[in-house]
């Protein structure tokens, strides 16, 4: 306590505490300081960091103004606000003396990409120019900056809920992009992102003085920074989609190397790619959930060399810097991850090496306190800047390759048409992509021709993408004869694709039998990949005996090895332990696909099979999973049952119904008496180390809270998952968030507000749009009370500035229950 109290009287006299040093995990060798404490009200919540060439530092507050950090050593460090009309930004970027600002939030202006310059040469910033105006906005909106080693670009990544902007020259992977599904979607259960189509997030690259743009990569969730290695490669950190826990679509947050017309699969709900896409892109190294926010590059730092070449990769949700370590692999890479920084409660949101070397790295968002930290090696280990290692001659082709994507000549043809059948999956991916540059008529017949089934398939998904739609009969006739027991996984995984993708792009061309024919008698595999693609094939062609077979194989399927990233996460008690609590009860993921593929299979079944599958509904229905796995079990359900006969729909009828969780069943009773709690009162609340955690648990549950929140993979879907929210959030923030709802309301768990043409509105959850009716959720604690709306009927869609969660919910506590539930919800570390 006295030495907490020391340090907090040496910051409020201005000087640098090394408290953190003490309670923050850093590398071993460095030595992290906190440095700043953001005064919240009067400079907001800092979410971005750039550089300037004097050695300032320049940060942004999510939702206000620009500021200068100047940093002298131990002394408090100097801020200045940018007193131009800029602000809302997510992304900074000092370049040939100008500023770059990415404006997100669209509080002070509009989204897009503006250059704040010295319009008179006096050295002062007094010009906003606006560079590039963008549709989107909101934390999945538009985002980070980095320069190119060469210093011609600039490249730019944007969330999924930013669309690609007009004016671009070159789409490095031709701009045809497509959902690319076989089976019918399913949107989120929850409504999240249910508008939202490809491309999806994407990454661009722009001239300095604006005069060309151009597509790089696309098929992202939200990524929110980018950085180059030492070899010149690109990598950002993708955002996985939490509400999908427990599902085969759940895609957990990754490093993914940004190649030239690199498309990474994401789409809305159900309808994410499988990273074995011989059209996708994989990770370089998945990690498991997070929120992906910042990444910087280690160049430049007064590091060990390992730390100097690693990428640093921010997470936002479990507090954790990670030192990316990249390993040549090919003409690509593999990863291995550190932690480099952590701590409860150190929510980062973005870091730049400064030129003293040190990393600098902001907490914050959300408006949640923000504070700068400062990171220096002080280790034995040499420091002295290394070289960049030597290009191999597979990383010289592959870049050859997506030169192509901007400028193709037919003197390439024979060069792609190697390459697409290359032992080196980026390679092939490079070569596909530079074809579809090249005109469809120069390599349409070679590719009905080609009897390589690797270069055959690369060349049937460029020709589905190319191509007319009277290509589907020639094209699956080559597919189908392909000698599949021949190939191995990776083959037939890429055959499998290759198929799917024409009929998902040119249909079927009346060839069902003879797929039947070719696919049937290889189902099911040993692997359960394969076997997943086999299943939602032969599930589209309605054959025959896919119903017999994949019951059979969900009825001998045992429990699913957790994956990598859980394994992992059992060895930190620090955090790791709710991530297995929810782990502990999750359902089969490969079941769960069989089931979503049976879904579209029309009866009549045999009742018995109909029994199997409607049982093992109710089984799932008891597992855990994210916020919208119960909703997608149900949403599948609804599938099956359309498909089913209107006597097989009778009959199940009959058999006892799925047990819906009831929230406010068995409430616990409070004592009161309350008050109308302030956040002030809620922040001074003493001795939470005294609190009565199980009590403060009954309070959650008694104040509605579980209601719409998750802890450990138990509660409602329509807040945030709070299982580490003491990870993220300090006890004033928790105030706020509680007593004044509307304050902040992401974009993730808003409400809309619905104007009809007749002159009412209703407020509400728009779930899905389908054949002109939207249905919308109308309670938040349970998003199986829907309405249907007609489409037509609707005169405007907005985002509610009322939050579906109820202000003042505490105010029944007296301060002994208050002082427990505030107590047990900073416990959830």
């Amino acid at each position: 306590m006295l030495k907490s109290i020391v340090c907090f009287l040496s910051f409020a006299l201005g000087l640098v505490t090394s408290l953190c040093a003490a309670e923050i995990n850093v590398a071993e060798g460095f030595e992290c300081k906190k440095i700043y404490q953001v005064p919240n009200k009067e400079q907001g919540s800092w979410v971005a960091i750039a550089i300037h060439d004097d050695g300032r530092l320049i940060t942004a507050d999510q939702y206000g103004s620009i500021y200068y950090v100047t940093v002298n050593g131990n002394e408090a460090p100097k801020v200045e606000p940018l007193n131009l009309k800029i602000g809302g930004a997510h992304g900074l970027l000092w370049f040939k003396d100008r500023l770059f600002v990415s404006v997100c939030e669209r509080e002070v202006v509009g989204a897009g990409v503006y250059v704040v310059v010295d319009s008179d040469g006096d050295g002062k910033l007094d010009k906003v120019e606006l560079v590039k105006k963008l549709v989107g906005g909101g934390e999945h909106g538009p985002h980070g900056f980095v320069v190119s080693p060469d210093k011609e670009w600039i490249y730019y990544v944007c969330g999924n809920h930013t669309n690609v902007p007009d004016g671009i020259a070159n789409y490095a992977a031709t701009n045809k992009w497509g959902e690319d599904l076989l089976l019918p979607r399913q949107a989120d259960a929850r409504g999240h992102a249910r508008s939202r189509k490809a491309p999806g997030g994407w990454v661009a690259r722009f001239k300095p003085d604006n005069s060309r743009w151009e597509l790089y990569s696309q098929g992202y969730r939200n990524s929110y920074g980018i950085a180059f290695n030492q070899e010149g490669d690109l990598f950002t950190y993708d955002a996985d989609m939490e509400y999908d826990f427990g599902t085969p679509w759940y895609r957990p947050t990754r490093i993914c190397h940004v190649t030239s017309g690199s498309e990474f699969g994401w789409r809305n709900g159900t309808g994410k790619w499988a990273e074995y896409y011989l059209d996708s892109s994989p990770a370089v190294l998945n990690i498991g959930p997070g929120s992906p926010t910042g990444v910087v590059s280690g160049a430049g730092a007064a590091f060990p060399a390992r730390y100097q070449r690693a990428i640093f990769a921010l997470d936002w949700t479990f507090a954790t810097i990670y030192a990316i370590h990249l390993k040549s692999d090919g003409s690509s890479y593999t990863a291995e991850k550190e932690e480099f920084v952590s701590r409860p409660g150190l929510p980062v949101t973005d870091a730049v090496i400064g030129n003293d070397g040190a990393m600098y790295f902001l907490t914050g968002g959300r408006r949640a306190q923000s504070e700068l930290y400062r990171v220096s090696y002080v280790g034995n280990e040499s420091c002295e800047p290394v070289n960049a290692p030597e290009v191999g001659d597979l990383v010289k082709l592959r870049r050859q390759l997506e030169a192509m994507h901007v400028t193709s000549k037919t003197e390439n043809l024979e060069l792609i048409w190697k390459s697409m059948g290359h032992e080196d999956r980026a390679i092939r991916y490079a070569a596909r992509v530079a074809l579809e540059h090249l005109p469809v008529a120069l390599w349409q017949q070679k590719v009905l021709e080609e009897k390589n089934p690797m270069i055959l398939c690369q060349g049937a998904v460029a020709l589905a993408h190319q191509g007319s739609k009277k290509n589907a009969q020639a094209l699956l006739q080559s597919l189908a004869k392909v000698d599949f027991p021949t190939l191995d996984n990776h083959g037939k995984l890429a055959l499998l694709r290759a198929v799917s993708l024409v009929i998902a792009r040119c249909g079927d061309g009346a060839q069902r039998d003879l797929l039947i024919g070719a696919f049937d008698a290889h189902f099911p595999s040993e692997d359960d990949m394969v076997n997943r693609e086999l299943c939602r094939l032969l599930s589209y062609l309605q054959a025959p005996n896919v119903v017999k077979k994949t019951l059979g194989l969900m009825a001998s399927r045992g429990a699913d090895t957790p994956p990598d990233w859980a394994t992992l996460a059992a060895r930190n008690s620090r955090y790791g332990g709710d991530v297995i609590k929810m782990l502990n009860n999750l359902p089969s993921a490969q079941n769960l696909h069989y089931a979503y593929c049976l879904r579209v299979v029309k009866g009549p079944w045999t009742e018995g099979q109909r029994r199997q599958y409607y049982e093992w509904f109710n089984h799932a229905s008891k597992k855990s999973g994210g916020l919208s796995y119960a909703g997608f079990v149900q949403n599948m359900l609804k599938d099956a049952l359309a498909n089913a006969t209107e006597q097989e729909r009778k009959m199940i009828s009959a058999w006892k119904p799925m047990v819906k969780h009831n929230p406010f069943k068995n409430l616990p009773k409070v004592k009161g008496p309350g008050k109308a709690w302030s956040v002030d009162e809620v922040a001074a609340l003493a001795d939470l180390d005294k609190a009565d955690l199980t009590n403060g648990q009954r309070m959650f549950e008694a104040s509605l809270c579980a209601a719409c929140h998750q802890v450990a993979g138990k509660g409602g879907a329509a807040g945030p998952d709070l299982t580490r929210v003491a990870g993220r959030f300090q006890l004033k923030d928790m105030g706020e968030a509680i007593i004044d709802p509307n304050k902040v309301i992401s974009d993730q768990f808003e409400f809309s507000l619905i104007t009809k043409k007749d002159g009412s509105f209703m407020t509400g959850k728009v779930l899905d749009k389908q054949n002109g009716v939207m249905t919308v959720a109308i309670s938040p604690f349970d998003f199986s009370q829907t309405v249907e709306v007609a489409a037509a009927d609707v005169q405007e869609i907005k985002a509610s500035p009322i939050s579906p969660m109820p202000p003042a919910l505490i105010n029944r506590l007296n301060e002994n229950e208050l002082r427990d539930l505030m107590g047990y919800l900073m416990s959830l570390k």
